[in-house]
């Protein structure tokens, strides 16, 4: 039976060598009988480092691949590289070039951005995601994962505020007080920083009032009504007091923006 050909591959990077990683694979894949020996060298950022790399490689038996931004550290491993008879493959440095050259534009040269970028992306839409499944009172289980807990009556804009805050990356949870129901005990347990939303009763009449318009006649007649509104505002006043370290914001006559940057700056 003869012997599967072997290879030794030596990926170098800046940063954690995920791009490299996905270029090699999507083309060892191709090769089917061959046996592949790939060894990594992530966060390769001098000329120590690149040069210990090469020593480390067997003469003329081993292909180089590196993804590095600095334009000296990328010509010296390929001068090192051949002058050692390696095969020695640049994964990025000729697109940098190519765009520098279309764009006029010099590139940041940053080691890692992209890596960085995909975990700012990540986080975004993790925030978004917790933030939805923890609307409206939803995820209790898990408020200890949140960066913020809103509480107020219903319609006092917990949720636009909510999600506006998650798009800068906050998980937000939102819970709703409702009247002569205790809150959960998780709230006031959560590490979460926590705000209480407040609003006149005047406000909150008119904006129950039109949401009572869209609503089948006769439904929640007394949600809107004079009455229950300030049994419900008097009431979220009490559990604010018994919240520890609970900031409160009167939204009346406030924007989601201007809610926003008050929980911005004087809470978070």
């Amino acid at each position: 039976m003869a012997a599967r050909k072997k290879i030794n591959i030596f990926l170098v990077s800046d940063g954690t060598g995920t791009t490299a990683e996905s270029v090699l694979a999507s083309v060892v894949v191709q090769f089917r009988g061959v046996q592949f020996d790939i060894r990594r060298f992530p966060f390769t950022r001098s000329e120590e480092q690149v040069g210990e790399i090469v020593d480390q490689a067997p003469q003329g038996k081993c292909v180089i691949v590196f993804t590095l931004v600095s334009e000296a550290l990328r010509g010296l491993l390929i001068e090192r590289g051949e002058s050692k008879n390696l095969t020695v493959v640049d994964v990025m440095g000729p697109l940098i070039s190519t765009f520098s050259g279309i764009l006029r534009h010099a590139p940041k040269m940053r080691p890692g951005i992209f890596r960085h970028e995909q975990e700012e992306m990540y986080r975004l839409t993790g925030a978004i995601h917790y933030t939805l499944s923890h609307d409206d009172g939803m995820g209790l289980e898990t408020l200890d994962e949140a960066d913020l807990i809103i509480l107020g009556v219903s319609r006092t804009g917990k949720t636009p505020t909510s999600i506006y805050l998650s798009c800068r990356k906050l998980k937000v949870a939102n819970v709703p007080i409702i009247h002569q129901v205790p809150p959960s005990a998780s709230i006031s347990r959560a590490p979460a920083k926590k705000v209480g939303f407040l609003m006149s009763a005047e406000r909150l009449i008119q904006l129950r009032g039109e949401r009572m318009r869209r609503m089948p006649s006769g439904k929640l007649r007394k949600y809107a009504s004079k009455e229950h509104v300030f049994e419900e505002l008097e009431y979220s006043k009490e559990v604010f007091r018994k919240v520890p370290s609970l900031r409160v914001i009167d939204v009346t006559d406030r924007s989601i923006e201007e809610i926003a940057e008050w929980i911005t700056h004087r809470v978070l």
